[in-house]
């Protein structure tokens, strides 16, 4: 099997190992930082080298505050969480303005789903995918009214969307370093949250 292990930067990237053990073909895609950069380095990437399977990895924050620092979750469903207008203080995605149905493949009520395979040994979440980290508590409340989501990042839904329109099997893992809305780093603990990723990546290719 072909697979790619996608982060979004070196840093996430850095403590990765492959085990020896493994019979798999396995390259490492480092996309850059955010839906564009991620939505043109894995397409280009798709298309060359043809991938049986597209493992996302990287860190977040979370809405959840049942999440412990550090923990590695499963991400089965993934959107873009700011693709719209503000209008009256509300946030329309496109969706909502019907520019483009929301059950029109690859989207199910506007969102990026995948079904397989699932870990069960990780706690499967829902997120959204920004490219502005949210920083405000008004921006926090918006997006989990809307939404309802456990984690967010600035480059999920690229993975999604790519995978599911190239139709390669998809496993989205992140490890969360922080709460979201939390500025102050000293709460954050992003070499953890790496460390776990990594080791959870290194179970689930062996």
């Amino acid at each position: 099997m072909n697979i790619v292990v996608v982060f979004p930067t070196e840093l996430e990237a850095k403590n990765f190992i492959i085990p020896k053990e493994s019979n798999h073909s396995i390259e490492v895609l480092i996309s850059g930082i955010g839906s564009y950069a991620t939505i043109y380095s894995l397409t280009k990437y798709c298309l060359r080298s043809k991938p049986d399977l597209i493992i996302h990895a990287g860190i977040c924050g979370t809405f959840d505050s049942q999440l412990q620092i550090g923990e590695v979750v499963q991400v089965t469903s993934d959107c873009f969480a700011d693709v719209g207008v503000f209008e009256n203080n509300d946030f329309k995605s496109i969706f909502d303005m019907n520019f483009v149905d929301a059950q029109v493949y690859p989207y199910n009520k506007g969102k990026l789903e995948l079904l397989q395979p699932i870990f069960n040994f990780l706690p499967q979440v829902s997120a959204v995918t920004i490219n502005t980290i949210t920083s405000t508590e008004q921006q926090k409340q918006m997006l989990i009214n809307k939404y309802n989501p456990s984690i967010e990042s600035m480059e999920g839904a690229a993975v999604h969307y790519v995978a599911l329109q190239e139709k390669i099997s998809c496993v989205h893992v992140r490890a969360i370093s922080n709460y979201v809305g939390e500025r102050d780093k000293s709460k954050w603990n992003i070499k953890k949250a790496i460390e776990n990723l990594n080791t959870t990546l290194y179970s689930i290719l062996k």
